[in-house]
């Protein structure tokens, strides 16, 4: 069980990410939010690398950098995503991410998919579409172009997060694995961000630090939890971010709180129950 518990805290943080992100994004470009992320987590994870004097670059490079290269990738089609359909409807079309993980492990890894496992992944992103009040419904008009920009970084955050299990399978480091993403990130956002650089104000350093330290604790967690699970599981228990992040605007940003959030959220735990209840009955089992 150790290992959902470190996928819900990666969850937790990650929220806290996204709410300090949109503070931050008053006032400087997401992908300056992107470049600092990204310096934060190169130098504080190279730093417990050295720390716990582990080699940097790992045993299983070309894999190791195939993950850094996917997950970048996929960042920056999400965040293109985001910038192209409402964030609702963004957000429904990359929690697709846990089919895609699940059908990849069962191909790259292995990984038994069964029936129930499919049927909880389902049944999360029904909450998580009810929870955004039913996103696409009203809209029925939408440019192929942007949903394949939106498809494809759901796929690769997928397949991301699959050269993360199997990178653990193979035993390397979590701080190594963590090392390679920022080791892409940088320099790509270094050039997108080209010469719109913004100086931030001290309150906005504020944020960008709490970006970074969220997002560090949020991959770290994240990492540790593919680890002890199966990446279809995993990938289901991460649906529990979508409630915590409205939860989040109601508190913070003053969003109102609706009866699709409450049955949405319900569906949402109900579905990672049905994963919990699973993996007791292995347990038990074994």
């Amino acid at each position: 069980m150790l290992g959902y518990v470190h996928i819900l805290i990666s969850a937790f943080f990650f929220c806290l990410m996204t709410v300090f992100v949109k503070l931050a994004g008053q006032d400087i470009s997401t992908i300056q939010i992107v470049f600092v992320r990204g310096v934060f987590t190169l130098v504080v994870t190279y730093a417990i690398i050295v720390y716990h004097k582990v080699a940097p670059l790992g045993q299983n490079r070309n894999l190791l950098m195939a993950r850094g290269i996917t997950g970048t990738v996929a960042l920056f089609l999400v965040y293109e995503s985001v910038q192209r359909f409402p964030l609702p409807e963004a957000t429904v079309i990359q929690y697709l991410y846990p089919i895609f993980t699940a059908l990849l492990a069962s191909i790259i890894l292995s990984e038994k998919l069964t029936k129930m496992i499919f049927a909880a992944i389902i049944l999360g992103l029904l909450g998580v579409y009810i929870t955004l009040d039913f996103p696409f419904l009203i809209k029925t008009t939408v440019q192929y172009q942007d949903t394949i920009i939106a498809l494809s970084g759901a796929f690769l955050t997928g397949l991301a997060y699959v050269m993360v299990r199997k990178a653990n399978n193979l035993k390397e480091s979590p701080y190594v694995i963590m090392f390679y993403f920022p080791l892409f990130t940088v320099p790509l956002s270094l050039v997108l961000m080209g010469n719109n650089w913004v100086d931030p104000n001290t309150e906005i350093w504020i944020y960008l630090f709490l970006v970074g330290l969220t997002s560090q604790l949020g991959q770290m967690f994240l990492t540790f939890g593919y680890r002890l699970l199966p990446a279809s599981r995993a990938s289901i228990t991460s649906y529990v971010q979508v409630p915590l992040s409205v939860v989040a605007g109601i508190f913070i940003f003053n969003h109102s709180i609706s009866i699709n959030f409450i049955l949405g959220s319900v569906i949402i735990f109900f579905a990672i129950k049905i994963v919990f209840d699973k993996a007791n009955k292995l347990i038990l089992e074994n």
